[in-house]
């Protein structure tokens, strides 16, 4: 049977192919086609019998499309997004290239600023990609900051601290399953390790969270002064967002790195943890940040969480690549490449 016979899905990969100074291919469908006349990412149909890793078969899709339907070599190929349109799901992905396409099925193509391809009418599937890399194009401005495990490496006096509390109460976990659940929150690391032992949750959440972090132990992220300053000095803001008590600024402060920030939510401030966004929200209205100036920088899924319940962009740092499949903004695998990926496009201080 033929994938339309089955009402499977035609799979299509279509490419976001940037030159270095960041413009976007653009293509204008010729004639006698479907969509005629309107723009898209270039990309192509599957080829029947490909490997069934939709994954890494659209990624061979983009580049053999690239190579010869528009004659054009890519490189550094990343499935960022997928859409569905009239029977028809594409996948599409980041390439980079430095060559001139040869257009073959296409009438016109085009290299154009991101914030210049909502000028152009743009098949269904395409409109919302284009939307979304024009908003990207905005300058970022304000950066709010998660505190453990992104500006400070606290990670290995906690998992320590989680432990041997956990043993002071009759439960065994080792620093790697302690990290691991910590990662996703210091909740689930609670409740796991309690229902798995018949700890009280409550008290065992509560000797943590009084637990005397030793502040001469605590060092920044590697990449992270040096990233603070960069962006600071391209008219960036800088806001902290941590359940942490006020510690968190003296710790800052004896590194060097408060002077940094223009604002930020302590434990001391009554929000709720992330994944609400109240104390993003909060800091939004009282600095006058516009969210669409704005990106939230963590190294777990609760901070992306609430970067995108306070409607701003999402950066995960994650050195471990514990989060493949996360849908963010930016993703860095460190601090040091924090600079490059969020300072895309030049800033404009007020």
């Amino acid at each position: 049977m033929t994938a339309n016979e089955t009402n499977a899905p035609v799979e299509v990969s279509a490419g976001i192919v940037r030159r270095a100074d960041g413009r976007v291919l653009v293509c204008r469908r010729g004639p006698g086609r479907r969509n005629a006349h309107l723009w898209e990412f270039p990309g192509g149909k599957r080829e029947p019998g490909e490997d069934a890793a939709a994954c890494l078969r659209l990624l061979g899709d983009l580049v053999r499309d690239g190579k010869e339907e528009l004659r054009l070599p890519v490189r550094e190929v990343r499935a960022v997004h997928t859409a569905a349109e009239g029977g028809i799901r594409f996948t599409f992905l980041t390439a980079e290239t430095d060559a001139e396409p040869v257009l073959t099925e296409h009438e016109a193509a085009a290299f154009l600023p991101p914030e210049e391809l909502l000028r152009l009418p743009f098949c269904p599937a395409d409109r919302p990609v284009a939307h979304a890399l024009c908003e990207r194009a905005r300058p970022l401005r304000a950066f709010f900051w998660d505190y453990d495990g992104t500006l400070l490496d606290t990670y290995p006096v906690l998992t320590r601290a989680f432990t041997g509390i956990c043993a002071e109460l009759g439960a065994a976990v080792d620093e790697a399953e302690a990290l691991t659940l910590m990662k996703d929150s210091l909740l689930t690391a609670v409740e796991t390790v309690s229902r798995r032992s018949g700890l009280d949750a409550a008290e065992l959440m509560r000797r943590i969270v009084a637990f005397p972090v030793p502040e001469e132990a605590l060092r920044p992220v590697a990449g992270i002064p040096e990233a603070l300053r960069r962006l600071s000095e391209h008219g960036g803001r800088h806001f902290l967002v941590t359940h942490n008590d006020r510690q968190a600024l003296r710790v800052l402060d004896r590194l060097g790195l408060l002077p940094c920030f223009s604002g930020w939510v302590t434990r001391e401030d009554g929000f709720p943890r992330k994944p609400a966004p109240d104390s993003l929200l909060h800091l939004l209205r009282r600095h006058q940040v516009n969210p669409a100036e704005a990106v939230m920088i963590g190294d777990r899924l609760l901070d992306i969480g609430a970067g995108e319940a306070a409607g701003m962009r999402t950066c995960l740092l994650d050195e471990e690549n514990r989060f493949p499949d996360a849908r963010c903004d930016y993703r860095v695998s460190g601090a040091a490449g924090l600079p490059e990926e969020l300072g895309c496009f030049p800033f404009t201080a007020e």
